[in-house]
């Protein structure tokens, strides 16, 4: 715990996580091996491994505050209707594209996804309000089914080059939940 305080600790943790994601812009993820980050961070391995046990415990660390970030927005907003929380969502992660990159692009969506869903099963209690009338365990799944769905919308969105603006992307969501086509 001290170690996160410690000035010198959070800098080497940032060079660790810098150069991580600079690799992941030249190198596929599966490839990329805790040597290269090292060499990349110019960092130790004991220095590396005071941080982290692994690359997947960077890709942990890199979605806790990615989590965090999606979190304190959806928080600042004041009584949101579905589509203002969609489309602070999807903003999110448009600005967040780089860690996009490197799940869909390193074909680890299943470890997003497990990782994710934890995370965003709290998260997801914003839209408590918009589904008053069903039980909790009704709105235990439709919050289930959002975080799947809203991953792969995600990804496709990713995949082709965030076309579409998140207002429209909120606004097809938002249309789908109310059953309509948009």
């Amino acid at each position: 715990m001290k170690e996160k305080e410690n000035p010198i600790a959070q800098r080497y943790r940032a060079m660790i996580l810098d150069a991580f994601m600079k690799l992941t812009r030249s190198v596929p993820y599966h490839e990329i091996t805790i040597l290269r980050i090292v060499q990349e961070a110019d960092v130790s391995r004991q220095t590396f491994y005071r941080h982290f046990r692994s690359k997947d415990d960077i890709l942990t660390a890199l979605m806790e505050e990615i989590s965090q970030g999606v979190a304190m927005r959806l928080r600042e907003l004041a009584a949101p209707s579905r589509r203002e929380i969609f489309v602070t969502y999807l903003a999110f992660w448009r600005e967040h594209a780089d860690f996009l990159r490197i799940v869909c692009e390193g074909h680890i969506e299943l470890w997003l996804i497990a990782a994710y869903g934890n995370i965003m099963q709290e998260q997801l209690e914003v839209l408590r309000p918009h589904f008053a009338a069903v039980s909790e365990r009704e709105f235990a799944l439709i919050k289930s089914f959002l975080i799947g769905g809203l991953y792969q919308m995600k990804a496709d969105w990713y995949a082709h080059g965030f076309r579409e603006s998140p207002e429209e992307m909120a606004a097809l969501l938002d249309g789908m939940l109310a059953g309509r086509g948009s």
